[in-house]
């Protein structure tokens, strides 16, 4: 549960970046660790994030191919921490070991296999696992919802059983109580709005509301089956006569497998003009994977919202 102790809300992914800038400002900069850093991508993200002062990197890889891409990205090589490794399995196993010992803060994925980075980062030497499930977050800001949305899980879980959704929803959770979400409102999505036996997850659907009812999910809102108009658009709501503390105003979309979170978090992006932040919850350093095809800001931002969630892990 969030400490007691008050919290900005952020609405935007603008204030996501801002937030993270205090935080990393406020004496205690935050610092990445990127595993296998030698990619455009990460080193983009990585040099933006440090020059807007949201955080600083420790960049595990090819030093050379580090540095060359610094200076693609009109930088100097001598204002960021490089470590040479020899290959992958170096750079995730030091990667997982800066975070241990409290030289980094949180962890970026670079250009090595997402599976051999977790392997290393959940060993159980380096004490980084949490209890319960890895699971993705995204945080979206469609033009047309006036406030960030979260999507979950389309990039970890292919398939979660009734008590993975548990654990997914809440990492879904912490990720809105780091945004300032006093009680998150969650929507278990489906295609339909009751419960009906041709469709087994609105039974898990109604099920999960009334843990969150009776506090055995802890400080959310929890409603559903839900179709996802129901979740976001309060005409709907209306329209149904649905009566629920989630209906219309939902701050997270729980998904039933990965392909439906992920395109929908994809539609949102291509389609409904939405900027996009995501990390994997479930170690104790929030991990930021950044796609290629990102935009830059989109880079940025998954940065920025690991830090602001790391910090809420260490302070609230």
């Amino acid at each position: 549960m969030p400490k007691k102790i008050s919290l900005p809300h952020l609405t935007t992914m603008e204030a996501i970046l801002e937030r993270a800038r205090e935080i990393s400002g406020s004496g205690e900069p935050h610092k990445v660790a990127v595993a296998a850093a030698h990619d455009d991508a990460a080193i983009e993200a990585a040099v933006k994030a440090q020059e807007a002062g949201i955080a600083q990197s420790m960049l595990f890889g090819d030093s050379a191919k580090i540095g060359a891409l610094i200076e693609q990205h009109n930088s100097r090589p001598a204002e960021f921490n490089i470590i040479h490794t020899a290959d992958d399995d170096e750079s995730a196993e030091r990667c997982a070991m800066a975070v241990a010992i409290g030289q980094a803060d949180i962890i970026m994925k670079g250009i090595l296999p997402t599976s051999k980075l977790l392997k290393s980062v959940l060993r159980q030497k380096y004490g980084l696992r949490r209890k319960g499930l890895l699971a993705h977050t995204a945080i979206l800001s469609p033009k047309l919802y006036p406030k960030l949305l979260g999507v979950t899980d389309g990039g970890m879980v292919i398939k979660p059983t009734f008590e993975q959704k548990i654990d997914i929803i809440r990492n879904a959770v912490l990720v809105g109580w780091a945004l300032g979400i006093e009680r998150p409102r969650v929507a278990m999505l489906a295609t339909v709005d009751y419960v009906v036996q041709a469709f087994p997850e609105t039974f898990e659907a109604a099920a999960l509301s009334k843990m969150a009812q009776r506090e055995q999910i802890k400080q959310c809102y929890i409603d559903g089956p839900m179709s996802f108009d129901t979740a976001v658009w309060p005409q709907a709501v209306e329209y149904q006569n649905i009566k629920s503390d989630v209906a219309g105003n939902a701050d997270i979309v729980v998904a039933n497998s990965i392909e439906e979170g992920n395109i929908l978090a994809k539609s949102l992006i291509q389609f409904g003009g939405a900027s996009f932040a995501g990390v994997i919850l479930g170690a104790k350093a929030p991990i930021s994977l950044v796609s290629r095809a990102d935009p830059a800001f989109n880079k940025l931002a998954s940065i920025a919202l690991a830090v602001v969630v790391s910090h809420f892990l260490k302070k609230g």
